[in-house]
């Protein structure tokens, strides 16, 4: 009998995109699962015999052991604390992949990583669109280019239709900021393709980009997104530079010249349905046993090649240039 995929919050905005693209994308049962039970069995029941419901707790170790065992992976979609969650699937060597920002820092990220090996788990963090595709392009220009003196990453900004989504990225951007204080500085104008075109950006932090420099001897490494709360209200005014409607990540690679030596970019209508492909394409990879076990984000855990491939083969804009 083939072993299920356990979708935690299943039926939220990501979640049922995340159930929809794996039944598409894999041939294993799919069990919705979380607090609302009513709400996954309705989801559940869009899918016929490929999915099911399941009642489940993630902030409770016993009631969420009983739906993860026997799984063939878990997608945590449901936001908020998830080291309960991450704890349990270790405890039952289910692999774990993750769709919201989570900060671990060193020393957590050290034990968590030591867990998983021991375990022989793989255990994916920052798979959605951001944080997740950053890391990925980042990680696909170090590989194109044989030198990079600066990296120049640039976001439309995360998906915040939710209050989970807002709190899970509050909760990240405080975390980030404790450990590496960003210099405060007016917003600069970045040109995204269109439709998105221009937008006013200021320095930020994402998850999937920590220890990125060190690790890759790239030497600076700026990573740009929408200025928070009214300062964003009031630059976009101003300057005149919201932008259309849409989602994009793009990144550029800068040797010795002030040109850019490669640049990658990314673009949808939205933030989700990059998401869910990319969080689908890691477990796709996860069940062929190319993730290797231990602790992994996206552009670790997959090819950067193989993931925007993915991308393309769900409609999503990719576009590289050199």
């Amino acid at each position: 009998m083939t072993r299920p995929i356990v979708v935690l919050g299943g039926y939220g905005r990501i979640g049922r995109l995340c159930v929809q693209e794996l039944v598409a994308r894999t041939r294993a049962p799919i069990k919705i699962a979380g607090r609302n039970a009513q709400r996954a069995e309705s989801v559940a029941l869009s899918f016929e015999a490929r999915a099911s419901a399941s009642y489940t707790d993630a902030s409770q170790p016993r009631v969420l052991a009983r739906t993860l065992e026997g799984a063939a992976a878990v997608v945590a979609c449901c936001g908020g604390d998830l080291g309960g969650a991450l704890q349990t699937a270790l405890e039952l060597r289910v692999p774990f992949v993750g769709l919201s920002p989570i900060s671990l820092g060193a020393r957590g990220r050290a034990h968590v990583g030591e867990l998983a090996w021991k375990a022989q788990v793989p255990i994916v963090l920052h798979a959605g669109a951001l944080p997740g595709i950053p890391g990925l392009l980042a990680e696909s220009l170090v590989r194109r280019l044989p030198a990079i003196r600066r990296l120049e990453i640039a976001s439309t900004g995360p998906f915040a239709a939710s209050d989970t989504a807002r709190r899970d990225q509050g909760a990240a951007r405080e975390s980030l900021a404790a450990g590496a204080a960003l210099p405060r500085r007016l917003p600069e104008l970045w040109s995204f393709a269109e439709p998105v075109g221009r937008r006013a950006l200021v320095r930020g932090s994402s998850a999937d980009l920590e220890g990125f420099t060190a690790s890759h001897l790239v030497d600076e490494l700026r990573y740009l997104e929408p200025p928070q709360g009214w300062l964003a209200r009031a630059f976009a005014s101003a300057l005149r530079a919201a932008g259309g409607p849409g989602f994009a990540v793009a990144a550029r690679a800068f040797g010795a010249a002030s040109e850019p030596e490669a640049e990658i970019e990314v673009g949808a209508d939205d933030s989700l349905l990059p998401a869910a492909a990319l969080a689908t394409a890691i477990v796709a990879a996860l069940l062929d046993g190319q993730v290797q076990a231990g602790l992994a984000s996206a552009r670790e855990a997959i090819s950067p090649a193989l993931a925007l491939g993915e991308l393309e083969k769900r409609g999503i804009r990719v576009s590289v240039r050199s």
